[in-house]
C-alpha cells in the first residue's frame, strides 16, 4: 500500500510539474468590473471553462504551443486573441471586454447592460443616490421562492407577516409596521387590494414578473414623502434588445396533505352580491337566498401544486419599438393545523402591587385550514425610442390572487383553567367556515423621456390603477354539544349531549380603490463654482376614491317541535329563520362599513445634485405635500365619525451625501423627514370582525387620529470588492411623532372591547444593519443582519387587591416597550454553490426573525409576543445546452411553526390547571400553528 501511494503521488507531482496553466479574470473594460460567467474557449483541444463568481478563469493541463482563445459575454464585442504558452508556464493573462453597440440610420443603439443579473443590482446599489438594497432576477430565480413576499424577507433589515398559509404577505422594513412603508411599480404608487389597509400584499405579485427588486431606506425630494421604513419598488421585465422567449413549468406538493386530506367546496352557489345589493337596501331578504351548497366540503389527498410562466419580447422597426409580453399563473394547495388559547378581554386581579395579573383563558381553539390560490400576473410593455433623446412607453399589468378556504374549528369552552379536572359548566362548538377571497390590481401607465431644448430635459407619467378585494358570502355553520362530567365526582369520564344547530353568519364585504395619477419632473445640468449640478423640479397629483361595502346576516335555528333547541343531522337538514325578523335586513343600512373616501393629494419639489470633485456628491431639497381627506359612512347621523373632512400639509426636507473613498467604496449619510397617513379603516369607526372568530377581536375605527410625523437619520459604509463580492455596514435613527398602533380598547361603538387605532406619543427607533457577500471560487455565503431597538411608552391599566385589606384597585401604569411588529434581531444566511461550468447552481437559505409584539393588550405585562423563527429552504438548479434548466425548491424544511405567547408566570403548566401545548412554566404559549414543508419541481427554457 505504502509502494502505491508513494507511485501515486509521484505520479500526480510529475503530471503537474510539466503542465501548463493560463488564468486571470474578465473586466468590464469601462467601469473596470469583473463580468461573473463570461466563456473562454481555447482551440485547438476541447478546453471551455467560465469565470466564475469573482470574475477568475483558469484552464490547466495545456501543453506547450500556441492556442487561439475566444471570450465573450452577452451584450459585449467578443475577443479573439493568440497566446504562445511554454512549457511548465503559469501564465497570468486578464481579458478586458466592450459593451456592444451599433449605429443605425442615425440612431445610436446601445446594448443594455442585463438588467436582471447580479452584477448590475450590485453596480446599481453602489452608483444610487439614497441607501438602497437590490435583488436581481437571477437571485430571485435561483432562491427558494416563487412570490416577491417571501424574497423580501431575505432582504437585510426586511422581516414579514405571514398569512394563515405560512406564505409571506406583508413586509416590515427597520422594525416599522407594515403601514410606514409603499410599493410602487417602476417608480409609481399603486393601491392596495386590503380590505382595510394602504400597504400592498407583495404576496399578489409572482417573482417571475419582476426584473429586479429596489429596496430604498432613505428618500430623496422626488419620492413621494410617506414612507418611513422603505420603499419597495418593483421593476417589472422591460423589452429586450432582441428576441427573447423563456418559460417555466413546474409541479409539487404540500407535505401537510400527505397527513390529512386537503378540503374544498364549491363556488358556484356563492352569490356574488348581498341580498341587499340585489334587492335593495333596507328590503327583508328571504332564507332562500342564503343556499347551503358552499358549506359542504370534499376531501382530496395530496393534491398537486403546479407553476407556469411565458415571456415573448423582441425589438421591431430598427430597434425603435420594443415589446414585452409577460404572464405567470400559480395554482397552491396550502394549509395549517392551529391550536389556539382564546383569552378573556377581561383578567383576574393581582394579588398585591408588585404582584403579576393573570390571563383567562375560556376556550381551547384546534382548527384545521385548507386553502386553494391562484395566483395570477400578467405585465406589457411596449416602448417607442424616437431618438436617442425622446422615448415614451406604455405598460400595463393585471395581478390576481384568489383563495379558496375551508376553515374547521373545534371550540372547547374550558372555565376558570379547568381542563382535566371539569370543574364548572363545559362545551364544545365546531365551527365550518368557507371563505372565498379574490383580491386584484390593474394598472397602466404612459410614460415619457424628452429633451426640451439644449441641457433641460424632462420625464413624465400618467397613471391610472384600479385595486379591489371581494369577500362574498363568507359563511360558518355551527353546533353544540355540552360535556358533563359522571356523577361519581371523579371526573374521569364525561357524558356528551346531543349536536345542536347554532345560529349562522354570513357576511359579504368588497372594496375598491381607483387612483389616477400625473407625475412631472424637469432637470437641468448647469455648473456652480466649476463643479457639474443637476437641477430638477416637478411635482405629482393624486385623486384616490374608495368605496367599502360591508353587509352581516345573523339567521337564527328553527327549534324542534319538543324542545328549545334544533337537533343537527346535516347541513342540508338544518333550518333557519330570521328571529328577530329585522335581522332580514342585514346591517348595511347603518353600518359604518359601507362608506366612500375621497383623498387628494397634491405635492411639488425642489432638488440639487451637487458634485464636489470626482469623489463628493451631494443631494438635497424640499418637498411639499397637501393633503385633503373626506369620507361619509352609513352610521346613523346621531354617531360621532359618520363622516369627516381632513386637511394638512407638510414640508418634507432631506439630504443625501455620498463620498467615494476610492472606486470600490462609499460613505452615505442622509437626513429626510416624512409622514404617515392614518389608513381609510383607522379613520372610519365602523365595527368588523370579518370571518367571525371566536379569537379575533373585532376592529373599529378612530376619526381622531393624528398623521405621523417622522424625522429619519441614515449613515452607511459601503465596500464593493472583486465580483459580486459586497459588504456594507450602517446605522439608522428614527423620531416618530404620534406612531400609529392598533390596541385593545373599550369603545362606544361596541359592545365590549375592539381592536382601535391609536397614537402613542412620541417613539424613538434606531439600530444597524449589515450585509455581506464573499465567494471563493464556485462556494460562496451571503446575508445580513439587523439589530433594531424601538421605544414606546404606553399606558397600561394594572388592576390588583390589596393583601392586607382586601380592597380592589385599578391603576393606568406607564410601560416602555417595542414598536408593535418589530423584532430586536434579524438575520439571514445563504450558503451558495455555483459552478458556471456544469451550469449548476444550489442556495441554503436560513430567515431568522426574533421575538416581536404581535397584539398590544389593554394591560400591564400581557401583550401577545410572537415567538422567535428560524426558517430553512433550500433550491437548485442544473443549466444544460444554455437554453433548459431543471430546477427543485423545498420551503420550510424545519416545519418552523408560528407561536404566540404571553409573557407570565403559566399556571396553567401543570397539574389540574394544565392547558394544552404548553413548552414553559416561565411564559404561556397561546397560539402554535403548523404549515410543514413544501416542494416544487419544474423547467426553465430561455432562447
Amino acid at each position: 500500500m505504502k509502494i502505491i501511494f508513494t507511485i501515486l503521488i509521484s505520479f500526480l507531482f510529475f503530471s503537474e510539474s510539466f503542465a501548463s496553466s493560463v488564468s486571470g479574470y474578465v473586466f468590464d473594460k469601462n467601469v473596470n468590473e469583473q463580468l461573473v460567467g463570461a466563456t473562454i474557449i481555447v482551440k485547438p483541444g476541447t478546453h471551455r471553462t467560465f469565470s466564475k463568481l469573482n470574475g477568475k478563469y483558469s484552464i490547466n493541463d495545456l501543453d506547450p504551443g500556441v492556442y487561439s482563445f475566444h471570450v465573450s459575454y452577452i451584450g459585449y464585442i467578443s475577443i479573439d486573441t493568440t497566446i504562445s504558452i511554454k512549457a511548465e508556464e503559469n501564465l497570468k493573462v486578464n481579458f478586458y471586454l466592450l459593451p456592444n453597440t451599433s449605429s443605425l440610420n442615425a440612431v445610436t443603439i446601445t446594448a443594455k447592460s442585463n438588467k436582471e443579473s447580479d452584477q448590475y443590482a450590485k453596480r446599481a446599489e453602489q452608483r444610487a443616490d439614497n441607501l438602497v438594497n437590490i435583488v436581481s432576477a437571477n437571485s430571485i430565480a435561483i432562491s427558494p421562492d416563487i412570490t416577491v413576499a417571501n424574497v423580501m424577507a431575505r432582504v437585510s433589515g426586511v422581516s414579514v407577516q405571514r398569512g394563515n398559509t405560512g406564505d409571506g404577505q406583508y413586509v416590515i422594513i427597520r422594525g416599522m409596521d407594515p403601514r410606514y412603508s409603499t410599493t410602487l411599480i417602476n417608480g409609481i404608487k399603486i393601491p392596495s387590494p386590503d380590505n382595510k389597509e394602504r400597504y400592498v400584499p407583495l404576496d399578489i405579485f409572482p417573482a417571475d414578473l419582476v426584473e429586479r427588486i429596489e429596496v430604498y431606506k432613505s428618500l430623496t425630494p422626488d419620492m413621494e414623502g410617506d414612507a418611513s421604513g422603505g420603499v419597495v419598488n418593483l421593476i417589472m421585465k422591460t423589452a429586450p434588445d432582441g428576441l427573447r422567449i423563456e418559460g417555466n413549468a413546474g409541479a409539487g406538493y404540500s407535505q401537510i396533505f400527505s397527513a390529512r386530506p386537503f378540503e374544498s367546496y364549491s363556488r358556484a352557489t356563492v352569490n356574488a352580491k348581498s341580498p341587499a345589493e340585489i334587492i335593495g337596501i333596507g328590503q327583508p331578504a328571504s332564507i332562500s337566498d342564503f343556499p347551503y351548497q358552499n358549506l359542504l366540503t370534499s376531501s382530496k389527498k395530496t393534491p398537486v401544486n403546479s407553476n407556469f410562466s411565458l415571456t415573448v419580447g423582441d425589438r421591431f422597426l430598427n430597434n425603435k419599438l420594443g415589446v414585452i409580453f409577460s404572464g405567470t399563473y400559480q395554482n397552491t394547495y396550502a394549509g395549517n393545523n392551529t391550536a389556539r388559547l382564546v383569552e378573556n378581554a377581561t383578567l383576574t386581579p393581582a394579588k398585591g402591587p408588585d404582584a403579576q395579573m393573570i390571563q383567562v383563558f375560556p376556550d381551547y381553539l384546534t382548527r384545521q385550514y385548507s386553502s386553494l390560490t391562484n395566483r395570477l400576473g400578467l405585465i406589457t410593455t411596449i416602448d417607442y425610442k424616437f431618438n436617442a433623446d425622446n422615448s415614451i412607453s406604455l405598460f400595463g399589468t393585471y395581478l390576481q390572487l384568489n383563495e379558496d378556504r375551508v376553515r374547521f374549528t373545534k371550540d372547547l369552552l374550558l372555565g376558570d383553567y379547568s381542563y382535566q379536572g371539569y370543574i364548572g359548566g363545559f362545551e364544545q362548538q365546531f365551527e365550518t367556515q368557507t371563505r372565498t377571497d379574490l383580491q386584484g390590481i390593474y394598472s397602466t401607465m404612459l410614460q415619457g423621456n424628452n429633451k426640451i431644448v439644449g441641457a433641460l430635459t424632462t420625464d413624465w407619467t400618467l397613471a391610472y390603477s384600479v385595486a379591489s378585494q371581494e369577500l362574498p358570502d363568507m359563511a360558518a355553520f355551527n353546533t353544540l354539544q355540552s360535556i358533563n362530567p359522571n356523577s361519581t365526582g371523579t371526573a374521569t369520564s364525561v357524558t356528551y349531549g346531543p349536536l345542536q344547530v347554532r345560529p349562522e353568519n354570513r357576511q359579504w364585504e368588497h372594496n375598491t380603490d381607483k387612483d389616477l395619477s400625473a407625475y412631472l419632473n424637469l432637470h437641468y445640468k448647469t455648473a456652480i463654482a466649476g463643479n457639474k449640478t443637476l437641477v430638477s423640479i416637478g411635482g405629482m397629483v393624486r385623486h384616490k376614491t374608495r368605496d367599502n361595502f360591508d353587509n352581516v346576516y345573523n339567521l337564527n335555528y328553527v327549534p324542534d317541535a319538543n324542545s328549545t333547541y334544533e337537533l343537527y343531522t346535516s347541513i342540508p337538514d338544518a333550518k333557519f329563520q330570521f328571529q328577530p325578523a329585522t335581522d332580514a335586513l342585514g346591517n348595511a343600512a347603518s353600518n359604518g362599513g359601507v362608506y366612500t373616501f375621497t383623498e387628494n393629494v397634491q405635492s411639488g419639489y425642489g432638488e440639487a445634485k451637487y458634485f464636489i470633485g470626482d469623489r463628493f456628491d451631494a443631494l438635497f431639497g424640499v418637498r411639499v405635500e397637501n393633503t385633503y381627506q373626506s369620507f361619509v359612512s352609513s352610521l346613523p347621523e346621531t354617531i360621532a365619525g359618520k363622516s369627516a373632512t381632513i386637511t394638512y400639509m407638510d414640508i418634507l426636507p432631506s439630504i443625501n451625501l455620498k463620498y467615494a473613498l476610492s472606486k470600490k467604496a462609499n460613505l452615505r449619510a442622509s437626513y429626510f423627514k416624512s409622514i404617515l397617513r392614518p389608513a381609510f379603516s383607522d379613520l372610519v369607526p365602523y365595527v368588523d370582525n370579518t370571518g367571525f372568530g371566536q379569537d379575533n377581536f373585532p376592529t373599529t375605527g378612530n376619526p381622531n387620529i393624528q398623521h405621523s410625523k417622522i424625522d429619519n437619520y441614515d449613515f452607511r459604509y459601503e465596500l464593493f470588492p472583486n465580483g459580486l463580492d459586497q459588504f456594507m455596514v450602517g446605522g439608522f435613527f428614527k423620531t416618530i411623532v404620534d406612531p400609529i398602533e392598533y390596541a385593545v380598547v373599550t369603545t362606544g361603538f361596541a359592545a365590549g372591547y375592539t381592536l382601535s387605532p391609536a397614537n402613542f406619543g412620541t417613539a424613538h427607533n434606531y439600530g444597524f444593519e449589515a450585509v455581506f457577500r464573499k465567494f471563493f471560487g464556485s462556494i460562496g455565503i451571503a446575508g445580513n443582519y439587523t439589530y433594531t431597538h424601538s421605544l414606546v411608552n404606553s399606558t397600561k391599566i394594572f388592576q390588583y387587591t390589596d393583601p392586607v385589606d382586601n380592597s380592589y384597585h385599578s391603576i393606568n401604569v406607564n410601560q416602555p416597550r417595542p414598536l408593535q411588529g418589530q423584532a430586536a434581531n434579524v438575520a439571514n444566511v445563504s450558503l451558495l454553490y455555483k459552478n458556471t461550468k456544469n451550469g449548476f447552481d444550489a442556495q441554503l437559505a436560513m430567515v431568522y426573525t426574533g421575538e416581536r409584539i404581535d397584539l398590544l393588550s389593554l394591560y400591564k405585562n400581557l401583550d401577545n409576543w410572537e415567538r422567535p423563527t428560524v426558517n430553512l429552504d433550500f433550491s437548485a438548479q442544473k443549466e444544460f445546452n444554455q437554453h433548459y434548466i431543471i430546477y427543485v425548491k423545498v420551503n420550510n424544511l424545519l416545519n418552523t411553526p408560528y407561536e404566540l405567547f404571553v409573557k407570565q408566570p403559566n399556571q396553567a403548566y401543570s397539574g389540574n390547571s394544565k392547558l394544552p401545548f404548553q413548552e414553559s412554566p416561565n411564559y404561556a404559549t397561546i397560539e402554535n400553528d403548523k404549515y410543514y414543508a413544501r416542494f416544487l419541481i419544474g423547467f426553465r427554457f430561455k432562447f
